[in-house]
């Protein structure tokens, strides 16, 4: 019986012209649709064995889930599974997949070129001398250094190991609170395991790596903020509302803290009168650090991988969720 794939986030033109070749090779039977509403998309996909989504969607819900009688996995490309019921679908068996290892590495760099900035006050300075100011500035807004200090993890996945090993090379002490990420994973990647409040007290950076899920949301709020050293710059590539918005807000107007570098918002994009963007202890990128001149190569490439280790029954080393 043929492995069934239905990828419900666009028809063919949404995708490489080598992807359905790809996965016929391995024996695939690959269809896509754009499913627009639960009935679409239950005559469309309710025969496959892998639903494959891009994106945010409105079809996979805890009840539509149960009309997929062969469904066996629901994979979403790229990192981040928030808005798929991953509790329902762990109830009826089914895997939630990602490939985060398809951007990894280059969200990686930017949560650590956010950093760069924000301690060098690269974009400050850059404002400046474009408006003819040079000398009269000082180094008066430059309060922090790299060399020595103690970087501060939320979360060990993909992203947070490729952070780890492109700054060891600074001499810096690695802290991660993971619970889910046994010590000794940590240790072979030279990073010391630590609960949120040490790593909250003792980090002089802290950067944001875990998913968005009912557990994470509003992670850090005031009590967080409160713990952290007034210098502290805290970086988030993640996902907005892993923050309390509103708590971030006044720890950095009150000096609570003393910067952060933000790719992700609540509210993207965000209202043109959103009190962060008039602080000028924030620099921000337009949750764009997944993007590189390999983006798209990666994207897809990534995704047929993990359909071809689903057809060889690989469920579990793309998975989020554990299956019985």
């Amino acid at each position: 019986m043929a492995f069934k794939v239905a990828l419900i986030a666009c028809d063919k033109s949404g995708f490489p012209e080598w992807v359905p070749g790809k996965l016929a090779e391995s024996g695939i039977d690959f269809k896509a649709k754009l499913c627009r509403d639960e009935a679409d998309f239950i005559e469309f996909a309710g025969d496959a064995d892998v639903i494959w989504t891009l994106r945010l969607n409105r079809v996979i819900t805890p009840e539509s889930l149960p009309k997929l009688k062969k469904c066996k996995a629901i994979m979403r490309s790229g990192s981040g599974v928030e808005g798929l019921p991953v509790e329902e679908a762990t109830r009826l068996g089914i895997w939630i997949a990602n490939t985060p290892e398809a951007i990894a590495e280059t969200v990686a760099d930017h949560a650590i070129a956010l950093l760069f900035a924000v301690v060098r006050q690269i974009p400050f300075y850059e404002r400046a001398v474009r408006r003819g100011v040079w000398n009269a500035l000082g180094p008066s807004r430059i309060r922090w250094h790299i060399s020595g200090q103690t970087l501060g993890l939320v979360g060990f996945g993909q992203i947070a190991r490729h952070v780890a090993a492109k700054m060891s090379g600074f001499k810096m002490r690695l802290l991660c609170y993971d619970p889910f990420v046994q010590p000794e994973v940590m240790a072979r990647h030279q990073v010391q395991a630590a609960s949120l409040d040490d790593l909250l007290v003792n980090a002089d950076f802290i950067s944001v790596h875990c998913p968005l899920n009912n557990k994470t949301r509003h992670l850090i709020g005031s009590p967080e903020f409160a713990r952290m050293k007034k210098t502290a710059l805290l970086i988030n590539t993640s996902r907005g509302p892993v923050l309390d918005e509103d708590a971030l807000l006044q720890a950095l107007q009150t000096g609570q803290i003393g910067g952060a570098g933000l790719d992700v918002l609540t509210e993207e994009p965000p209202p043109a009168n959103h009190p962060l963007l008039s602080l000028e202890n924030v620099v921000f990128s337009p949750h764009i650090a997944a993007f590189s001149d390999e983006f798209d190569q990666k994207f897809w490439e990534c995704s047929v991988a993990a359909i071809k280790d689903f057809k060889r029954g690989h469920w579990q080393e793309h998975s989020v969720n554990r299956v019985e």
